[in-house]
């Protein structure tokens, strides 16, 4: 399994185990998204050199971290916007299951 997959795998897994015990689930997003961006330049490195639209597209949030376009902090927010676009999936799946 490629890197990003196994960190947007774990990720969903978290929000799977904390989604009955949040009030607010949607606060779990970004909280679980922000946890599993790798902060080691050389995790990122790698997640780039797997798929390189994480260092070729603009970030619809800005570079992370300090905010300096870096390709390191770019890379970096690419990264947090995938994983959050895939656990904003996963919540509206688990809320559908809830609701019906």
């Amino acid at each position: 399994m490629a890197q990003m997959e196994s960190i947007i795998s774990a990720a969903k897994e978290e929000l799977r185990e904390l989604y009955d015990t949040a009030d607010y689930p949607e606060d779990l997003v970004f909280e679980i998204a922000d946890s599993h961006v790798p902060v080691y330049h050389h995790q990122l490195c790698q997640l780039a050199a797997e798929d390189f639209d994480l260092m070729l597209t603009e970030p619809e949030l800005g570079p992370a971290f300090d905010g300096t376009p870096t390709p390191i902090n770019i890379i970096a927010a690419n990264v947090y916007e995938r994983i959050s676009a895939a656990l904003h999936e996963e919540l509206y799946d688990l809320q559908l299951k809830e609701a019906a």
